[in-house]
């Protein structure tokens, strides 16, 4: 099996990217990848197209479309492109309970934590919609009749259905050769259930970036009147990906505003206890990681790096 050297990671905001990257990159796999993470978390509009001039993994890669991936610079067998997409309904919903609640602090969530927190859910959508049209057509752009073998795309969904055969499909499109036990290992160290501080999918902890962990979760945020919005900003988009199979998918939801139940402010209170204790929870088991990977990417490089220099 050819073993692929220069490898991009393309994805959109809120299709699992970080999962994704961990994954691919854990320390525990270079020795049978030789492919270390050298690019993390470049946004094409801003930062163009990032060129790999030796082994290693551009990981994650936002917002580019289908031709930023053919006009690149250094075309060559050695050369593949893994594309993580999601419905666009759910990387609204997503998106949005996220700038309000768990995105780390920045410009961009100081501007807009406030009025989405306060917002309806009609127009947290609204705003949602406006901010995927930014990269909407990036997005389309990798569901079009071209092909290209050096490309494969695979669905947020299907990670989540059943990870373990989804990143062995990976792995063995870019060539590596994983023992099976090292494999699963792997990917169950990064599933939501180790990373969330023991959570199922479908729990949710809004205060959390790894928030519910499930497809299809816009059912619950779109009503006809949103629905009927996305369509006319984005006619047959989810058409032309798949997502549905006819243009009048909205006329099936609710007519009304999606109905959020009142409840007393002691229940409030004790939700959002629950919640931040979960968060805390999770929190020190990503910086347990976090401290565990610098472990070893200090050592690989380390070793890496006596390799290449004759050490």
């Amino acid at each position: 099996m050819k073993t692929h050297s220069k490898l991009y990671h393309c994805t959109f905001y809120k299709c699992g990217s970080q999962w994704v990257r961990d994954v691919l990159s854990d320390p525990s796999l270079f020795e049978f990848t030789n492919c270390p993470l050298v690019l993390n978390g470049v946004d094409v509009p801003s930062s163009g197209w990032p060129t790999l001039t030796a082994a290693g993994l551009a990981s994650p890669i936002y917002t580019a479309g289908f031709e930023n991936w053919q006009s690149r610079s250094n075309p060559g067998s050695d050369v593949r492109c893994l594309v993580v997409s999601r419905d666009p309904r759910d990387v609204i919903v997503s998106l949005v309970l996220s700038l309000a609640f768990s995105h780390t602090p920045s410009e961009v969530t100081a501007l807009l934590r406030l009025p989405i927190r306060n917002a309806s859910r009609a127009d947290r959508i609204r705003i949602g919609i406006h901010l995927f049209s930014h990269w909407a057509a990036q997005f389309r752009s990798w569901f079009g009749p071209k092909e290209d073998d050096d490309v494969l795309r695979i669905d947020y969904s299907e990670l989540i259905a059943d990870e373990q055969a989804s990143f062995r499909r990976i792995f063995s499109y870019f060539g590596w050769e994983i023992p099976e036990e090292l494999a699963t290992q792997v990917i169950s160290t990064h599933s939501f259930l180790s990373t969330s501080g023991g959570r199922r999918p479908g729990e949710e902890n809004e205060f959390s970036h790894r928030r519910k962990g499930v497809t299809g979760d816009w059912l619950n945020h779109f009503n006809q009147e949103t629905g009927a919005i996305f369509e006319a900003v984005f006619p047959d988009l989810l058409l032309h990906t798949g997502y549905e199979d006819h243009s009048e998918w909205w006329r099936e939801l609710p007519q009304h505003p999606i109905a959020v139940g009142s409840v007393s402010t002691e229940v409030r209170l004790a939700r959002l206890l629950e919640a931040f204790e979960a968060q805390q929870r999770e929190l020190d088991i990503q910086r347990e990681a976090a401290a565990e990977r610098l472990r070893d990417v200090q050592l690989l490089n380390e070793l890496y790096g006596g390799v290449r220099h004759g050490g």
